[in-house]
């Protein structure tokens, strides 16, 4: 509708000149010399000569654009010739693309072939076509050559290194894929998957001082939770520290844990192991000041023999000093169990029967377990009662609910100690202290079945 008006338009304006020019008075005299040698004259009215020159430009023009069109029509038909191929090629990648996500083989090598014959300078996406199907077909050395040759396109180099990272994951060639990784990173240093693969290889390759880089890196991307960084971190250190003492240098060890306590002065395999640390060189008051601060808030049966071992010396040789020196770790946290089963025991090796049976009584009414019944039915046995008592409790304590332990929260599988990766499988700090499951307390009998278990983290590169 718009156009119709405007060609209208341009009617009229065309129509009011002609009007114009041909109400304009006066003639036109053109004189010129025969070929006889005669003078000749041709007289015309001023519009219609006006009009007749308008009319020779136009004609004039017409015929230019007619002959430029003959010329250039080479051109025109190659440029044409593009744009079609452009067309069909855009569409053999669609549908190439389509045929790999669907898994079809052979119409996904078809289009590859398409795509690339009608688009031959169009590299990138052509080569991941080529690429991915190659993959999908199995042919992982072709799939590679395309994925190289990606990355000498500036343009789509990151989709070769991504081809390449997802390959050496699923060949599980860990090492490659960490320097890919770190490759990909250099193109895009934000991305918050590349910063979690890169960070989960470097923890698969216990290079720790790059992972907490990278974790620094990723928590500043927002790719992962704030509580699991600051877990995650805490876990590093505790590792390095392990990795010290392992290599006889206890003394480097005191850094890393010190760095972590400061993250958090109740993680329990921190506080141990510091505190242990500290016994070892007679540093009892710092040992007593995190034991102490840690009990407060996490009562852990970790941490009992820990306490006494920083008892004072003149305390340790008397069983009611030493039992008064527990009771003081009972006033820091008197409403937990573990506090009076640790008291409970305490009273029990002293030969403090009266005692015992109290904090194991005050214990029960907290929250029962095996591992209390179980020192009830040891209290029973040393007080010399009937063995019909002694069977009661062991019955209870086999009927209990089991007791906190250190359990994968990946695998189910119970730990003796905390590790800050769970072996077999590898997982990086998966140990929580806690109950476990209620279908998993065949565990506790030693009925797991270590082939049913997840034994690899999941690294996968998002899908193009």
């Amino acid at each position: 509708m718009i156009r119709a008006i405007i060609f209208m338009l341009k009617v009229a304006v065309l129509a009011l000149i002609a009007v114009w020019v041909a109400e304009r008075e006066g003639s036109v005299r053109v004189n010129w010399i025969g070929t006889d040698g005669a003078d000749m004259a041709l007289n015309m009215h001023l519009g219609v000569f006006l009009l007749s020159g308008m009319a020779v430009i136009i004609l004039a023009i017409l015929i230019y654009r007619i002959m430029s069109g003959f010329i250039r029509f080479p051109k025109s038909w190659a440029r044409y010739k593009d744009f079609k191929n452009r067309e069909k090629g855009l569409r053999a990648l669609t549908l190439g693309l389509t045929a790999i996500a669907a898994g079809d083989k052979k119409s996904a090598r078809y289009q590859a072939h398409r795509a690339d014959k009608l688009l031959p300078e169009q590299n990138g996406l052509g080569l991941l076509l080529k690429a991915q199907s190659a993959r999908l077909e199995g042919r992982e050395d072709d799939a590679n050559t395309h994925f190289m040759a990606l990355m000498q396109d500036k343009d789509a180099a990151f989709l070769g290194v991504r081809g390449l990272l997802q390959s050496a994951l699923d060949r599980k060639d860990y090492d490659s894929a960490l320097k890919i990784a770190r490759e990909a990173l250099k193109l895009h240093a934000k991305q918050s998957w590349i910063l979690k693969i890169t960070y989960e290889l470097e923890i698969r390759q216990r290079d720790m001082a790059a992972a907490l880089k990278t974790l620094y890196r990723l928590e500043k991307a927002k790719g992962i939770d704030k509580d699991k960084a600051q877990s995650d971190r805490i876990a590093m250190l505790v590792y390095e520290a392990d990795q010290y003492v392992a290599a006889g240098l206890p003394d480097k060890a005191q850094k890393p844990l010190e760095k972590a306590y400061s993250y958090d002065a109740s993680h329990i395999p921190t506080v141990t192991r510091l505190a242990r640390l500290y016994i070892q060189k007679g540093k009892r008051t710092k040992t007593v000041s995190i034991l102490e601060k840690t009990w407060k808030t996490r009562a852990h049966p970790e941490l009992v023999p820990l306490w006494g071992a920083a008892a004072p010396k003149n305390k340790s040789g008397s069983a009611a000093a030493l039992y008064t020196w527990y009771e003081k770790l009972l006033s820091e946290n008197s409403d937990s169990a573990e506090s009076q089963m640790a008291l409970a025991k305490v009273a029990i090796d002293s030969a403090l029967w009266g005692e015992a049976k109290l904090h194991l009584k005050l214990a029960e009414n907290i929250r029962t377990g095996k591992n209390l019944y179980q020192l009830f039915a040891t209290l029973e046995e040393k007080t010399g009662r009937r063995t019909d008592y002694i069977q009661k409790y062991l019955q209870l304590a086999a009927e209990a609910d089991p007791d906190r332990n250190w359990i994968c929260s990946e695998t189910g599988r119970i730990y003796d100690s905390w590790n800050a990766f769970a072996m077999p499988h590898g997982a990086f700090n998966t140990m929580v202290w806690d109950f476990p499951p209620n279908h998993e307390r065949s565990l506790m009998l030693g009925r797991y079945n270590d082939n049913a278990m997840h034994t690899t983290p999941v690294l996968e590169a998002p899908a193009a």
